[in-house]
């Protein structure tokens, strides 16, 4: 159980959403090996986010960043409970961050046989750069405001665009813009976490983009990037042919969104970050819905 929690499994939808907008952009002009293409590639990232969050416990662990964020005191912190924090082995974290990083490798390596793109392993090899270095390392770019840029990047246009490319062998705007929406969101979810831990990131020396914006500054930034990632979903479903042909989906599709989008807004204004935190991971799979049900559909 404990380690199921280790896991953050609240934050994996931010995992899965990217790989759902690039395989439905991608899905028409797959080969006949898309099921399995696909399948691997979402193996792939969740395999590869689960890594960097054993990884992230282990280096702020030691670090000391994550103290008082034992699983004895989890109600008395504002934040989800940390292994190496509630006196799990350090060594036995970084074990479990090194086998799931392994089985990503052996998943993508899977896609690489299926689709001959050899240079995909400098794709990976850079992913597992990204998770490790995040707060690894003697200099963790997470600790020097650049953390919100990668996480756009690997959990935005990297796995929606190498998702595409992996199926269809190419990489068309909308994949651009896909991509933009989900790394957005992943963005936001960032935003609600360093939100909630920010007078310990500034004790600890971790600066992020809401240690530099303050809270209420760093609030209003927040929920306006989910906004910007519903519109850019929305301008995606406006431009599909399900707008002329299917007005019931459409109104209904916008109503959840819209809904996802208030409950998380409310939740990040209300800075309850418990909440706002799985929220704002769940609207991840709402934004990629948009994009799955408007190419499907069309």
């Amino acid at each position: 159980m404990i380690w199921i929690r280790g896991a953050r499994l609240k934050t994996l939808p931010l995992a899965i959403a990217p790989v759902l907008i690039g395989a439905s952009l991608a899905w028409r002009d797959a080969g006949e090996r898309r099921v399995a293409v696909a399948v691997l590639c979402g193996f792939v990232a969740l395999l590869l986010q689960i890594a960097a969050n054993f990884a992230n416990d282990y280096s702020d662990g030691i670090r000391g960043t994550d103290a008082g964020r034992a699983i004895a005191g989890e109600q008395l912190s504002r934040g989800p409970a940390r292994l190496v924090a509630s006196g799990v082995n350090p060594k036995k974290v970084l074990v479990a961050a090194g086998i799931c990083a392994l089985a990503a490798c052996l998943c993508g390596l899977a896609v690489i046989a299926l689709t001959g793109y050899w240079w995909f392993i400098l794709v990976g090899i850079a992913c597992l750069a990204a998770g490790w270095f995040y707060v690894g390392g003697k200099h963790p770019y997470g600790y020097h405001y650049l953390g919100e840029v990668f996480v756009f990047i690997f959990f935005g246009l990297v796995a929606t665009c190498g998702t595409m490319f992996a199926l269809s062998g190419a990489i068309t705007p909308d994949g651009l813009l896909g991509g933009s929406a989900a790394g957005l969101v992943a963005v936001a979810v960032l935003c609600v976490n360093n939100l909630r831990d920010i007078e310990s990131d500034s004790n600890h020396g971790k600066h992020t983009w809401m240690t530099a914006m303050g809270r209420q500054n760093g609030t209003v930034f927040t929920i306006a990037i989910l906004i910007i990632s519903a519109l850019i979903a929305l301008h995606h479903l406006l431009q599909s042919s399900i707008y002329a042909t299917n007005s019931i989906p459409l109104i209904a599709i916008i109503a959840i969104l819209c809904a996802a989008q208030i409950a998380a807004s409310y939740a990040i204004a209300r800075k309850t970050y418990r909440r706002a935190l799985p929220l704002c991971s769940l609207d991840s799979l709402t934004v990629a819905a948009i994009f799955v049900l408007s190419t499907m559909l069309a």
